[in-house]
């Protein structure tokens, strides 16, 4: 049986951390907030039916003017290819899935299934590349999903924008995927998570030969996203150091039965990547192997979201780290995946009551605009007024800040 992204499958385990909670704190107000939400939700869908007959015509408007809750002008494009890159030293090639979201002109084409189960119905593979809307290219994001995850768990917001003329970048995490994760998981997959994205973005600075995006995709305006234990290759991207002493007791004891000498020194090098200039962590912390205080060095503005339900340890790395541009946007009725498949998979039947288009419709203007603001510096007043907390989207969606103290 194949299962919709709109469709609840609390049966399957799509991340171990997934579980929301148990107690409700939804109120009336917060009811009427959610039937809004759903009514914005359809307006965003009828939008989405405008943008194909409008996609032809797209580079005729400046991107930036574009709402940030609605879809885009252009159709969700969709191709995956094979990357292959070396890992250091010794340790060999990797070759892995690079999916890439892109705008399209045309509705054209098969819907993607994802693990053979997900099917995506606003994804079309191999619909025709639309120009790029911006001078320099297209902007990039690059992805990382989750635990026991896939490319696809995240695609309703890397098409939200795709449709706005960016390419999404996700390599899939083989080793760590719904079908192939060992137990337990080996230490290598640490070092590939941060490797794979890194991968990702030499590729897109040096596609393949015949590559249609080839000299359109902007390396100079690049933001990175990760979902669940994606939050750990985001910190770990943006440079948060590493506990050497947590990767020794992990070794000694067994946790991770792979150790050795190079892997662990693997570790000690560069596992950052300079190029993205924000980043956003959903429904994850990043904890263990990068703890709070490791976070202090990273110079870059990053957005934590989650939801009132599957607090992640997002409340105590919001109390610890004292050094980072910080932004907390916290959704009420929020379940883990709500910046995944949907707010009801997965979930208790308290995530029901936020359901899943009223979700997508509440984070997407925020996963935009803090793209839009941090990368390609919009200082529209929809867009500032949503970063800068001025502009509520939503009473279901809470906000907080932390500016970076010495």
């Amino acid at each position: 049986m194949r299962i919709s992204f709109a469709r609840t499958c609390a049966a399957v385990v799509l991340c171990a951390n997934a579980a929301c909670g148990a107690k409700s704190t939804a109120t009336d107000d917060a009811a009427a907030a959610v039937d809004d939400a759903v009514a914005d939700a359809a307006t965003a869908d009828s939008a989405a039916d405008t943008a194909i007959d409008a996609a032809a015509d797209a580079t005729t408007v400046a991107p930036l003017s574009w709402p940030v809750g609605q879809s885009g002008p252009y159709v969700c494009g969709l191709r995956i290819v094979q990357m292959t890159y070396q890992l250091p030293g010794s340790l060999g090639a990797r070759t892995i899935p690079l999916y890439i979201w892109y705008p399209a002109t045309q509705a054209v084409g098969d819907h993607p299934s994802y693990m053979g189960a997900f099917d995506d119905p606003n994804s079309w593979l191999n619909a025709p590349l639309a120009p790029p809307a911006y001078a320099g290219g297209y902007p990039i994001l690059v992805h990382s999903h989750g635990f026991e995850g896939f490319s696809g768990n995240s695609a309703t917001y890397m098409c939200h924008i795709a449709t706005h003329g960016w390419v999404a970048l996700v390599p899939e995490d083989v080793g760590n995927t719904l079908i192939d994760t060992p137990s337990p998981l080996p230490l290598m997959d640490w070092l590939h998570r941060p490797l794979d994205i890194t991968a990702a973005l030499d590729w897109a600075k040096t596609p393949p030969a015949g590559e249609p995006l080839a000299g359109k995709l902007d390396l100079a305006h690049v933001g990175m996203s990760g979902h669940s234990f994606g939050s750990y290759t985001v910190w770990a991207i943006a440079g948060a150091t590493f506990d050497p002493s947590v990767i020794a007791a992990g070794c000694a004891t067994g946790r991770w039965p792979d150790c050795t000498p190079e892997l662990i020194a693997a570790f000690n090098a560069k596992l950052s990547d300079d190029r993205p200039l924000t980043f956003i962590s959903l429904a994850g912390d990043g904890a263990d192997l990068l703890p709070h205080p490791g976070r202090n060095v990273v110079k870059r503005p990053f957005l934590q979201m989650n939801g009132t339900l599957n607090d992640s340890g997002e409340t105590q790395l919001f109390a610890d780290v004292t050094g980072v541009d910080l932004t907390w946007v916290d959704v009420e009725g929020g379940c883990h995946q709500l910046y995944g498949l949907g707010n009801s998979i997965n979930g208790g039947p308290e995530c029901t009551a936020l359901g899943d288009q009223a979700g997508f419709a509440l984070v997407k203007p925020w996963f935009l605009s803090w793209l839009r603001y941090h990368v390609l510096g919009d200082r529209g007043a929809e867009v500032t007024g949503i970063v800068t907390g001025t502009t509520s989207v939503s009473p279901l969606v809470h906000f907080q800040h932390k500016s970076p103290q010495p």
